[in-house]
C-alpha cells in the first residue's frame, strides 16, 4: 500500500534512512557534481522554505521522496525523485509527482516548472509525458585540464588576432548592464528560455547574472571570464565558475547575433580555458575539469565547444510543464 505526505517533523527520524540512501547514491545514480546537503541541513532547509519536500511510503515505511523549490520567481524547480530499489518504481514516481501536482496546481498555472532527469531519472521520461511535461534534450559536454595537446591548442589560440575594432577583456562589475542585454537577446527565443522563463525578460536575466556573479551558482571567476569588445562595448560573454574545488563550469556563453559567425566564440572559450588552465596551477587547485551544458539539437552550440576541444560526455531530459492542460 503506497501512499504520499508532505513532509512534517513527525517524519524526521523516519525519514532519514531515505534521504541519506539518496545521498550515498547521488553521484553515481544522479551524476551529481556537488555533495547534497547533510540530512541535517536538508531539514533545515525544509523549515526554512527553502526546499519542499513529499515523502512516498510503503506500509508507512518512507522508501521515496520528491524534493523541490519554489523560491525563484518565474519557476518552480523539481529537484530530485529518488526511491529505494527498482520495484514499481515509475508507480512510485508517478505517485510523488501527482502529489506534486496536487499540492502546486495553482501556482502551476503561473510559472514553469523545471525538471533536470539526470541518470536514472531518465527512465521516467515517457511517464512524465502524461502529466503535460515536454522535453529538451540537454547535452552534458567536458573538457580535461591537464592534457598536453590541449594546452598546445589552448596557448596558440590566445595569440589569434583580432580585428583591430574588437578585443578581448575580463570580467569587470560595469559590463553588469551589458551582460543582461546580450543574455537577453541571445536566449529569449531559445530552447532555454522554455525552461527558464527568465531568459525572456530583463529582469530575469538580471537575476541569472546575479545569481553567476554573486556566487549563488558556484564560485564566480571574474579574472577568467572573458568578455568580447567591439569599439570598447561588450557584445559577448563568456562566463565562468567553480562548482566545486576540482571541477569548473561555463554557464553561459553568448554573442549578439550580428557578431556571430566569425569565431569569436572560440576565442572567447579558448582564452577563458588558457586563463582556467593557469589560474587551475598558479593557485595550486589542479582542476580537473570544465564542464558546459547545451541543448542537443543546438547544433551551433554543441559545435562551437567540440571546436575549442570540448568531447560529449552524457545527455539527459529536461522535463518543463508551462501551465496545466
Amino acid at each position: 500500500m503506497y501512499k504520499t505526505e508532505a513532509y512534517s517533523d513527525i517524519y524526521k527520524k523516519v525519514f532519514m534512512g531515505v534521504y541519506n540512501n539518496f545521498k550515498e547514491n547521488a553521484r553515481e545514480d544522479y551524476h551529481f557534481e556537488l555533495e547534497p546537503l547533510e540530512y541535517e541541513n536538508f531539514i533545515k532547509s525544509i523549515k526554512d522554505e527553502l526546499i519542499q519536500c513529499i515523502i512516498l511510503f510503503e506500509d508507512d515505511i518512507p522508501t521515496g521522496f520528491l524534493a523541490y523549490t519554489t523560491i525563484i520567481s518565474e519557476s518552480v524547480e523539481l529537484n530530485i525523485i529518488h526511491c529505494i530499489g527498482n520495484k514499481d518504481l515509475n508507480q512510485k514516481r508517478r505517485l510523488l509527482l501527482e502529489k506534486f501536482i496536487e499540492i502546486n496546481k495553482h501556482l502551476m498555472k503561473e510559472k514553469t516548472v523545471t525538471y533536470p532527469m539526470l541518470g536514472k531519472q531518465a527512465d521516467f521520461a515517457d511517464d512524465i509525458d502524461d502529466y503535460g511535461f515536454k522535453i529538451v534534450n540537454t547535452q552534458v559536454m567536458r573538457i580535461s585540464l591537464n592534457e598536453t595537446s590541449l594546452q598546445y591548442n589552448i596557448k596558440s589560440e590566445k595569440n589569434y588576432e583580432l580585428d583591430k575594432d574588437f578585443s578581448i577583456s575580463n570580467w569587470h562589475n560595469s559590463y553588469k548592464n551589458d551582460a543582461i542585454y546580450v543574455i537577453n537577446q541571445s536566449f529569449k527565443n531559445s530552447s532555454d528560455s522554455l525552461f527558464d522563463a527568465r531568459f525572456t525578460t530583463y529582469n530575469g536575466c538580471t537575476d541569472i547574472i546575479e545569481k553567476i556573479t554573486e556566487n549563488i551558482y558556484g564560485l564566480f571567476l571574474p579574472a577568467i571570464t572573458k568578455v568580447l569588445l567591439y569599439k570598447k562595448r561588450p557584445v559577448g560573454f563568456c562566463f565562468a565558475n567553480l562548482t566545486n574545488d576540482k571541477i569548473a563550469n561555463i554557464p553561459i556563453t553568448a554573442i549578439l547575433k550580428k557578431y556571430r559567425g566569425n569565431g569569436f566564440s572560440n576565442v572567447l572559450i579558448k582564452n577563458l580555458l588558457s586563463d582556467l588552465f593557469n589560474y587551475s596551477i598558479v593557485e595550486g587547485r589542479l582542476l580537473k575539469e570544465i564542464n558546459v551544458s547545451c541543448d542537443v539539437d543546438n547544433i551551433p552550440a554543441v559545435s562551437m565547444y567540440t571546436s575549442a576541444g570540448f568531447t560529449k560526455d552524457y545527455k539527459y531530459p529536461m522535463a518543463y510543464h508551462s501551465g496545466l492542460a
